[in-house]
């Protein structure tokens, strides 16, 4: 019965069959990246099979961390506005969230330990920025009235989960923060806003009272401004971070077709912002997001 309700948990809040791959591509890349910075000619077995495990399951294991803070953080409006999900509904407790995490956050640790005892401090960060994030920073009714603050502040951790990623790789061999992991992770961070912006846009018969969604806060067009603005960073940045490693104009070749796509269903959304237009901003903020890592991480294999 319990098995039960986590498999109903997880398929409604955290569907595993679409993070499994996504994360899978995101920590392998990030180990893969951090490799040809050092190495243009580096192989796959230049790290460890316990670098690259521990890169995936810390990686997935941040964003299971991140619901379940949301759902804590969420909770009282959840319970008043969205009582179908499944904490507000009585499915599981947030009590049974905190003990899966504190087991989520002792692997972590236990995997940092056994890569290179260092990456603790990198982990010691993204807790940080997690802890604050859940806690609103302190000035929840401000980052309310201000959207676009919070966005760009709860954003800031995608970057911070790409830097302890890329150190499981750099550490242990005694590298150090370049030039190039910061564009990586400026790069994150705006793939970050398209999947972020884009899961929060809705057509108007499908808002819901209470719930914050960036349709409603700024009206269609001006979302879709914003989103393509999102693609747009996303775009020039991840080029950026491919020319560091060699693959800048594959990838250019590769995402054109694709950001000219987007701009197309924007300004479909923009005009006509039915139910039908804006079920493409589901996958396609994902699909764009798993593109970015396959390219930085796999292409350079093969140059």
């Amino acid at each position: 019965m319990m098995i039960r309700k986590w498999l109903i948990y997880q398929k409604e809040r955290f569907p595993l069959v679409q993070y499994i791959p996504m994360m899978a591509m995101f920590g392998f890349c990030a180990v893969s990246y951090s490799m040809h910075l050092n190495n243009p000619h580096a192989k796959i077995s230049d790290a460890s099979v316990l670098q690259y495990i521990a890169a995936i399951v810390t990686t997935l294991f941040w964003f299971m961390l991140l619901r379940i803070a949301d759902e804590h953080k969420d909770f009282e409006e959840d319970r008043q506005y969205r009582p179908y999900l499944p904490v507000p509904r009585g499915l599981v407790t947030l009590g049974s969230l905190r003990v899966i995490g504190f087991i989520l956050i002792a692997v972590q640790i236990v995997f940092s330990i056994c890569v290179d005892w260092r990456l603790l401090g990198m982990l010691a960060l993204v807790y940080c920025w997690l802890a604050l994030m859940t806690l609103e920073f302190g000035v929840s009714k401000w980052l309310k009235k201000h959207p676009t603050w919070y966005l760009a502040s709860h954003m800031v951790i995608m970057p911070f989960i790409d830097l302890y990623a890329t150190s499981v790789e750099w550490i242990p061999r005694g590298g150090t923060f370049s030039f190039g992991i910061l564009v990586y992770m400026i790069s994150s961070f705006c793939d970050g806003t398209v999947v972020e912006v884009g899961r929060k846009l809705r057509a108007k018969e499908n808002e819901e009272y209470g719930v914050d969604t960036y349709t409603h806060i700024w009206g269609p067009k001006s979302a879709m401004i914003v989103w393509m603005i999102c693609m747009t960073i996303s775009l020039v940045t991840t080029v950026l971070a491919g020319f560091q490693v060699r693959v800048g104009m594959e990838i250019i070749a590769i995402l054109s077709p694709l950001y000219v796509y987007a701009a197309f269903i924007a300004y479909r959304f923009a005009r006509k912002p039915t139910p039908q237009n804006s079920k493409i901003f589901t996958t396609f903020p994902g699909i764009w997001m798993f593109l970015m890592y396959l390219l930085l991480g796999v292409l350079p294999f093969f140059k």
